[in-house]
């Protein structure tokens, strides 16, 4: 799905088609990338149009590095399920990220109110 100001969209099989291509060559972007893996795990045909091309694609260009047998579809399979780990691991990122802020910002609020009560007690404040 693609998100854009705050409107889910869900991404078309032209839109898919389009980033095969980008995709074998890892030039998506981070957000391209989570749409079409999102598309991808839901959608056949365009999932096998993926496997056509990743084979002719990423086939030819190893049939001459490789001597003797070369996996494709499980190269393509790892490559999917990197991507789904690239999109799990920045989403686990993020929600450390926030946690830390927030944990952050809570801690410089009581830090605030404790310097307040530590001034009243003092006598600098008369409130």
């Amino acid at each position: 799905m693609e998100k854009r100001e705050g409107v889910c969209k869900e991404m078309t099989c032209t839109e898919a088609e389009k980033m095969v291509i980008p995709y074998i060559n890892d030039k998506l972007s981070f957000q391209e990338l989570e749409d079409f893996i999102g598309h991808i795990e839901t959608c056949e045909n365009c999932r096998e149009e993926l496997e056509i091309h990743y084979m002719v694609d990423v086939g030819l260009k190893k049939l001459d590095e490789v001597d003797g047998t070369y996996d494709i579809v499980g190269d393509l399979r790892r490559k999917l399920e990197e991507s789904a780990n690239t999109i799990r691991r920045f989403f686990l990122f993020q929600i450390t990220r926030y946690s830390v802020s927030t944990l952050m910002t809570m801690a410089l609020l009581l830090s605030v109110l404790l310097q307040l009560r530590i001034w009243k007690q003092a006598g600098f404040l008369f409130f």
